[in-house]
């Protein structure tokens, strides 16, 4: 966008160089502005939602998959198994020196419970804003668009 300044006026130089900072500001400003647009989407889940469905999906399952504790298994023993267990394990026991237990520190219990509480804080977050698209969604007139659909973010 340079413009020719070899002219020998210092005043015509001068109004050509301000001529040009205004349009390189009112460019740097159209630029931030759409820059600020592409990040807001990019932040926005909703976009990853429309744009990758089945990604999203999977990426949710998988994470419930690890979030889920395994359920636990008991059986019901009576005594006479019990004896025989105990029978079985008992030299396995006796010749197997009991482990001092390490209990946590002070910080990693600290960690576990934070991070605890960080996960049912996201878990809810993201169970009320799914439960209040879907209500949207559910409840829009018929013949209007849905919101937050790709093609708005494409404009």
């Amino acid at each position: 966008m340079s413009t020719n300044t070899s002219t020998s006026d210092p005043a015509q130089q001068a109004d050509i160089l301000r001529r040009e900072m205004r349009g390189i500001r009112r460019e740097l400003g159209n630029d931030v502005e759409e820059l600020v647009e592409n990040a807001e989407r990019l932040m926005d889940w909703r976009y990853y939602v429309n744009r990758y469905p089945w990604v999203t999906v999977g990426a949710a399952t998988l994470l419930g998959y690890f979030l889920v504790p395994r359920r636990i298994v008991t059986t019901n023993l009576d005594s006479h198994a019990f004896d025989e267990i105990a029978q079985r394990l008992g030299p396995v026991l006796a010749s197997n020196p009991q482990k001092k237990e390490v209990k946590p520190g002070w910080f990693s219990s600290l960690v576990s419970m934070g991070t605890g509480m960080v996960m049912r804080a996201a878990v809810g977050y993201a169970t009320q804003h799914l439960s209040q698209y879907l209500n949207r969604v559910a409840n829009q007139p018929p013949g209007e668009p849905r919101p937050y659909t790709a093609e708005t973010h494409h404009g």
